[in-house]
């Protein structure tokens, strides 16, 4: 299988467009697949394993896009942003959660988002092939420049989102000693058992044992 020549056409541009939106998806993939590594140990190998293929096929349709290489990237990117909007709607058809729909967050359509690029730039290549006039070196750099552009706001809004969200999933220790603290001054809850002798209740207070002792002795 050989490389796609693109010196005279507009694929190899396309192509490493797509790779370098592969690569954003990759980094966004690995920042969170720890978080999905201490939930299920399978999701956490899914997304280190999808990040690594993501970021060797980026490396490699930048260099060489083979025809083999880019029809391959197409599958793995539609399967993915196909088990994502699966996930959020009808709930994952496996795993502990499974059948409950997952929250949508920015980290997700960023990675939905980059994914749609890669499947666009390879369907590029693979359709439209050669062109009769190639892009010129300033087009090509704009381009380029543009597409690196929108990977790292991207990538940027995917981290901070993950980030975020696997902070509030876990919590931190000043959370939970602030909710262990207010769990003391919590109301009693209905059915349990009084235990403050001190509560005031607005009434008059009973006689103690030792109330009713001295009251005897003056009698």
């Amino acid at each position: 299988m050989t490389a796609i020549d693109a010196r005279k056409t507009d694929n190899r541009l396309a192509a490493r467009c797509a790779a370098v939106a592969s690569i954003g998806a990759a980094v966004i993939h690995f920042a969170v697949a720890p978080m999905h590594w201490k939930d299920w140990v399978p999701a956490g190998v899914f997304f280190a394993s999808i990040a690594f293929f993501q970021l060797a096929w980026g490396f490699l349709a930048w260099s060489r896009p083979t025809r083999l290489l880019l029809a391959t990237g197409i599958a793995a990117n539609v399967g993915s942003a196909a088990l994502w909007v699966v996930s959020r709607t009808a709930g994952a058809p496996f795993g502990p959660n499974a059948g409950a729909a997952e929250a949508v967050e920015a980290a997700g359509i960023c990675v939905l988002l980059l994914q749609c690029y890669v499947v666009m730039g390879a369907a590029w290549v693979l359709v439209r092939r050669y062109r009769a006039h190639a892009f010129s070196g300033v087009g090509r750099t704009l381009v380029l420049v543009g597409a690196n552009t929108v990977m790292a706001l991207a990538v940027t809004a995917g981290l901070a989102s993950g980030l975020h969200g696997h902070q509030r999933h876990h919590g931190t220790p000043v959370d939970a000693e602030a909710g262990r603290g207010a769990a003391h001054g919590a109301p009693v809850e209905p059915g349990r058992p009084v235990t403050d002798m001190k509560l005031n209740t607005g009434g008059e207070h009973p006689p103690s044992s030792s109330d009713k002792h001295q009251h005897d002795h003056h009698d």
